[in-house]
């Protein structure tokens, strides 16, 4: 299939284009091009670097190997879950993560999404009453049988904060790209979530596309007790 290159090379620079405008882009040259097959050259592509990812379904050709910021883009759902808490908890601190925040990362795709609400200990039991009488399908510090037993598509898991994580100045709901790769490591409900053979990949994406403070991520997954293995990552081992 490396009939896409010259395609994926007809890109505008200084341009970014979204998953279904490449798989577009690549239809033209072969019409009926199956979904699975566009998203396999995207990611093909991704991974040999001749497209980087700048964002959540945003790519472009590659510059002079800038770095970008990691933002997450939240789903409808996840909006609406902050303004909840926010309105009604505004001096709480909380991160939210969502599994389809990993799609910027990943090949293959996770449709299934999971909402983790992740609250400072003395405020978590008051917010999870708060979001089950908004949002129904709300689980409290679930174990992995009770994740098995109750999760459905969109399910949001409040859990308890842990202390030293890195956290946004402002805006701190907003997951950091250091706290939610060691997450994905340390977090039993999270890793549940995925295959943890992709993580060498998410690890080698993170590190092409976006800055990362890895002093703030490796004390974190110290107080996880994740350093060795998360520097394991980190080294592409």
């Amino acid at each position: 299939m490396t009939w896409y290159i010259n395609k994926i090379g007809k890109m505008e620079a200084n341009k970014t284009y979204s998953r279904q405008d490449l798989a577009d882009l690549l239809k033209s040259e072969v019409p009926g091009l199956s979904y699975n097959s566009c998203n396999w050259v995207i990611g093909q592509s991704v991974k040999d670097g001749s497209i980087v990812r700048k964002g959540y379904n945003s790519y472009a050709l590659p510059d002079s190997k800038a770095l970008y910021d990691f933002e997450p883009l939240y789903s409808d759902r996840s909006l609406e879950l902050i303004k909840t808490i926010n309105d009604r908890f505004p001096y709480v601190s909380y991160t939210v993560f969502e599994t389809v925040l990993m799609n910027d990362f990943l090949n293959h795709l996770i449709a299934q999404n999971t909402v983790f609400v992740q609250i400072e200990k003395d405020g978590s039991a008051s917010v999870f009453r708060e979001l089950r009488e908004h949002f129904g399908n709300v689980l409290y510090k679930p174990d992995l049988k009770d994740l098995d037993l109750y999760w459905s598509k969109d399910v949001i898991i409040v859990t308890d904060l842990v202390s030293e994580a890195p956290m946004r100045k402002e805006e701190s709901f907003k997951i950091t790209l250091e706290k939610m790769l060691v997450d994905l490591v340390a977090d039993k409900l999270i890793s549940s979530t995925f295959s943890k053979a992709e993580l060498p990949d998410v690890f080698d994406q993170a590190k092409r596309q976006y800055r990362l403070n890895q002093t703030k991520m490796l004390r974190y997954a110290r107080r996880r007790s994740k350093e060795e293995e998360i520097k394991e990552y980190l080294k592409g081992e």
